[in-house]
């Protein structure tokens, strides 16, 4: 058959946290399974990626670049110019006693062997997920620190040879004078919101029972849309978070993929972008039965790409940049 010339592009996103990514609500002993599953669950996606030619970009938290508390500590930006959130929990820094020495003590903070596992895989791009897991749009977050958190990320990256081309906002927060800073770092791309009311960018507070429970019926019908893109922005916006099969919900998981299927089917059909994202230790338990909805959705990714002539891409190289 003849494949269309626009046949639309599929981009997978994770943002690589450990707990850095929830440690303002969780700790080692109610979360610590979760996060030590992720880790295991990492090679096994990796291989799937390689084995299937999809390419994904790892929107890597600066801080579990290091493989150790002293390299860490090297890193971060000076106390004057780190995060004064009203919220104190909210911030990183509040928890560094608390961090061991290296990443075999302490794997739940500390990913440097599995950053280097991914820059190694074809077809990987790693990206920032900021250096502290920066919230953008809670008060005290000043733009002044925000510079000074990316600055860090930015060397935390260079240090292990790599250039940060893309970047994914902690909870989903941005607003214009983050996306300038960016730009003047040379970090080309960010992954935006859905255009719908229930996926702007708001601050925790802002994160209403409404908007969730919108967002967790859109989840499971697509209701809201398949929210697909125009590839070639710097804007590469989400079109679903991939949820984990777990708890009440795992019942439903396959009305979820199948809303993720139908999605797909009609970029590849349109010539759209459609962008999946979710966290590594989203599979850190029950990791086989999501290892497991993964592997239809990379099934129909690849009856798309046969069929449509679909394209898997990073976020830096979507609509076909290299």
């Amino acid at each position: 058959m003849t494949v269309p010339m626009n046949a639309g592009e599929f981009v997978l996103s994770l943002d690589f946290e450990l707990l850095w990514g929830v440690r303002d609500h969780a700790s080692r002993n109610s979360y610590g399974a979760n996060i030590l599953g992720g880790r295991a669950a990492l090679p096994a996606m990796l291989g799937r990626f390689e084995r299937h030619g999809i390419e994904a970009t790892w929107a890597t938290v600066g801080a579990a670049f290091c493989g150790s508390r002293d390299e860490l500590l090297d890193a971060l930006p000076p106390e004057e110019l780190r995060p004064r959130y009203v919220n104190a929990g909210l911030s990183n820094y509040r928890y560094l006693d608390e961090i061991g020495r290296d990443e075999a003590s302490d794997p739940y903070y500390f990913a440097a062997s599995l950053v280097e596992r991914i820059a190694a895989c074809p077809g990987q791009e790693i990206a920032t997920h900021t250096m502290s897991h920066f919230y953008c749009l809670e008060e005290g977050a000043s733009i002044e620190s925000f510079d000074a958190d990316i600055d860090a990320a930015c060397q935390m990256a260079a240090r292990r040879g790599l250039t940060l081309r893309s970047i994914v906002f902690p909870r989903n927060q941005y607003a214009d004078p983050h996306l300038e800073s960016i730009r003047q770092r040379g970090i080309q791309r960010y992954r935006g919101n859905p255009g719908a009311w229930a996926y702007r960018p708001v601050a925790g507070a802002g994160q209403t029972l409404p908007r969730r429970l919108v967002r967790l019926v859109d989840a499971h019908t697509g209701v809201l849309g398949p929210h697909l893109y125009q590839p070639g922005g710097d804007n590469v916006p989400a079109s679903h978070f991939l949820r984990p099969c777990a708890g009440r919900l795992a019942t439903f998981h396959p009305r979820h993929l199948s809303v993720i299927k139908r999605a797909m089917t009609r970029a590849a059909r349109t010539g759209a972008g459609f962008h999946l994202w979710w966290h590594p230790h989203n599979f850190g338990v029950n990791t086989e039965a999501n290892l497991a909805g993964l592997d239809r959705i990379i099934a129909h990714f690849v009856r798309l790409r046969d069929e449509y002539g679909m394209a898997s891409r990073t976020m830096a190289s979507s609509g076909g940049q290299t």
